[in-house]
């Protein structure tokens, strides 16, 4: 069976990451990035491993998760995060898949999350098939600032059927926050990428939001959580694209 070392990226997750390490607590090895918590989360940390490195100097998602593949000492990653636990069951269907993963294949995990007390089964939110273990050695997480991802050109993927529990913040304040957090991080990639945005590009990307995750992704399903969804995800694009607006305006000046 190949060996597996679970990466995780964090900051002040005090309130999720023993939950998470307690569910991969049977990987050959865990090793943690820390951006600079203030919390207890490396206390916690400190109980499952002693592979903690501190890189507060902060270069966005992708390149954090870069950081924390070349400090992993097997070829097999497993990027998790704080949020998220393992099943029984994936935990299982990883380590079969493992006694027999090729190189040039890549295992892909279905997220289940849960938000404002419901999980949620529709809303563009699951499935949620999302690749995370891979050999270092053949691809690797890309350097975007958000929504970051292992490159998977050219790889066989596998897909597993048992669930990532992911729990989504139960405070819609923190939530919104972090959102609007991402945001800021979008607009700065439309930046780098030379891209055009406006007020009218913000608005219609917002109504596209919402319509697609309330109406064509069946966000309705999902009850009072799937409109909360909707709506958030349409002011997330139109901050992202008013963010960018307004700084490119502004840097004109």
């Amino acid at each position: 069976m190949k060996k597996l070392s679970v990466c995780i990226i964090c900051k002040n997750e005090e309130s999720t990451i023993e939950s998470c390490l307690e569910s991969v607590k049977w990987a050959d090895e865990i090793v943690i990035v820390d951006s600079g918590s203030t919390d207890k989360t490396l206390e916690i940390a400190k109980k499952y491993t002693d592979k903690i490195f501190i890189r507060d100097d902060w270069e966005g998602f992708g390149e954090q998760r870069r950081r924390a593949e070349k400090l992993a000492t097997n070829d097999w990653l497993f990027a998790i995060d704080c949020d998220e636990v393992v099943t029984p069951e994936l935990q299982q269907e990883i380590l079969k898949t493992l006694s027999s993963i090729e190189d040039k294949q890549v295992i892909s995990v279905n997220r289940l999350t849960k938000f404002c007390g419901k999980y949620i089964y529709h809303s563009g939110w699951h499935p949620d098939r999302i690749v995370r273990i891979y050999n270092k050695n053949i691809t690797g997480y890309n350097t975007s600032l958000v929504h970051e991802a292992v490159e998977k050109k050219g790889l066989e993927r596998l897909n597993m059927q048992g669930k990532l529990l992911h729990h989504q913040y139960e405070d819609l304040f923190p939530y919104i926050n972090k959102r609007n957090k991402y945001a800021m991080f979008g607009a700065d990639q439309i930046l780098r990428k030379n891209k055009k945005s406006s007020l009218t590009k913000a608005l219609s990307s917002a109504i596209f939001a919402f319509i697609r995750h309330y109406f064509l992704r069946l966000g309705f399903l999902d009850g009072k959580a799937g409109l909360i969804i909707s709506i958030i995800q349409s002011q997330y694009s139109f901050n992202k694209y008013i963010f960018a607006y307004y700084h490119k305006d502004n840097v004109k000046k």
